[in-house]
């Protein structure tokens, strides 16, 4: 057999192997936790109670817009980025996200004990994982909701805006952090800004629902400096 003939079948069998794992990445990750629709599998044991955080998960989403009471999801809580980009090597760059392929949820580094989800770096400041849940799987009901091709080409301050009105996650921070220079490793106060835009146009169509909101043609520079206009002092 030439070197040539080997790589390639090499690479066949590494494309077969890594297609296999896309699809059913749990043989990689040892814990696993099931309640009602939702499957959450983990690379490391967890000492803590997983249902309690699943039910407030689960409740939340159920009530979500986009909801389609027959879609499970699966959620992936790696224990560290080597895992986590080699499964979901289009996230990379984000601490958790939806497959783009199999609409599965994966998060990067998690610690479900603590009910942290971290960043890169000792800098990164952790994130709530309950809420990094919800918003992920509020973004894989829109994802089947509204269609792949739609949901791909749906502008990322409408996802955002949804996702972090539903989550919550940054209820209780200042509007301000919105303002001025922000730190690359901390994505709370863009969803935030998204969130507030996505306020700003639920008030002035209030006979809108969400769904139909989302898929509206808005314009976001205009948008964008009303809320920075009421919210940044100048």
């Amino acid at each position: 057999m030439t070197f040539g003939r080997f790589m390639m079948y090499f690479i066949l069998a590494f494309a077969a192997v890594y297609c296999g794992l896309t699809f059913y990445p749990g043989v990689l990750f040892s814990g696993k936790y099931e309640y009602k629709n939702i499957t959450l599998y983990t690379g490391e044991p967890v000492t803590g109670p997983t249902d309690p955080m699943l039910e407030r998960v689960y409740n939340i989403v159920m009530a979500d817009d986009f909801v389609d009471p027959g879609q499970t999801f699966e959620i992936y809580a790696a224990a560290g980025y080597a895992k986590y980009a080699f499964l979901a090597p289009f996230c990379a760059k984000e601490q958790s996200c939806v497959h783009p392929a199999t609409s599965k949820v994966f998060i990067a580094s998690a610690d479900l004990d603590k009910n942290q989800v971290y960043g890169r770096g000792s800098s990164a400041k952790p994130r709530i994982m309950e809420s990094v849940v919800i918003r992920e799987l509020v973004l894989a009901q829109m994802k089947k909701n509204l269609g792949p091709m739609k949901y791909i080409s749906l502008r990322s301050w409408l996802k955002d805006g949804y996702a972090e009105h539903i989550a919550r996650e940054t209820v209780e921070m200042d509007a301000a952090a919105i303002c001025g220079a922000r730190d690359a490793g901390d994505p709370l106060p863009q969803y935030m800004e998204s969130r507030l835009i996505l306020d700003l146009v639920k008030g002035e169509n209030p006979d809108l629902n969400y769904p139909a909101l989302v898929v509206g043609e808005f314009n976001y520079e205009n948008l964008r400096k009303r809320v920075m206009d009421k919210y940044c002092v100048k």
